[in-house]
């Protein structure tokens, strides 16, 4: 299904050119940069463009407005997330139980910790800009992966993948979304990490098909 998208969060255009690109990249680093200074209820566009090092005006060529911005920075941080899921995952299929499962987690969890400024940054803005859109998109993504790996699983089957997929890649979200917004610095990635592992491993285990 097609990711419907309200118009007032659509950029005005799309970076073509390499100029463009790197435009449009530090205003996406200097947007992360001030909600992490001072927060989306302070964060302005003409903060965000003295910060990337250029004018509102050239801001305002590829984004109406702030909420349009940072949509935009929220979209480009998934789809981060999820290539980075998908490309470590690629080794897993036809793997075991325990391969999918450990291998699973080790590729939510590092894809995360790559971008944990940028998780803070979107936390408090996320429903205002239209973002549970894009994270039900991402997450549909997700489930999809991890249904066809649970699928290729080797040594093991399983009656509903989906289902059991869809849990997974919300209780992995779940949690690693708490522990970065919520508890980092008191949250040790090793220990999250193990946690996880036993939570999806022990929970594929016990919906597994019996023979």
């Amino acid at each position: 299904m097609a990711l419907v998208v309200d118009p007032a969060f659509k950029p005005r255009k799309q970076p073509v050119q390499a100029r463009s690109e790197a435009i449009v990249s530090a205003l996406f680093e200097a947007s992360i940069q001030v909600l992490l200074d001072v927060g989306y209820r302070k964060l302005t566009t003409t903060r965000v463009a003295e910060r990337a090092g250029v004018s509102v005006g050239t801001l305002y060529q590829y984004f109406p407005n702030r909420e349009a911005l940072i949509n935009s920075v929220i979209e480009r941080y998934l789809d981060g997330i999820s290539s980075s899921i998908e490309c470590d995952c690629q080794s897993l299929r036809g793997g075991s139980l325990d391969e999918i499962a450990t291998g699973l987690v080790d590729a939510f969890v590092a894809a995360k910790w790559r971008c944990l400024n940028v998780a803070r940054a979107i936390h408090e803005p996320l429903v205002d800009v239209g973002g549970a859109e894009l994270v039900r998109a991402a997450a549909t993504r997700g489930t999809e992966l991890v249904a066809n790996l649970l699928a290729s699983c080797r040594d093991t089957a399983f009656r509903d993948v989906l289902s059991l997929a869809q849990f997974i890649v919300t209780a992995c979200s779940s949690l690693l979304q708490a522990a970065v917004t919520e508890h980092t610095g008191s949250v040790q990635r090793s220990m999250l990490q193990d946690h996880m592992r036993a939570m999806v491993l022990g929970y594929l285990k016990e919906t597994r098909c019996r023979s």
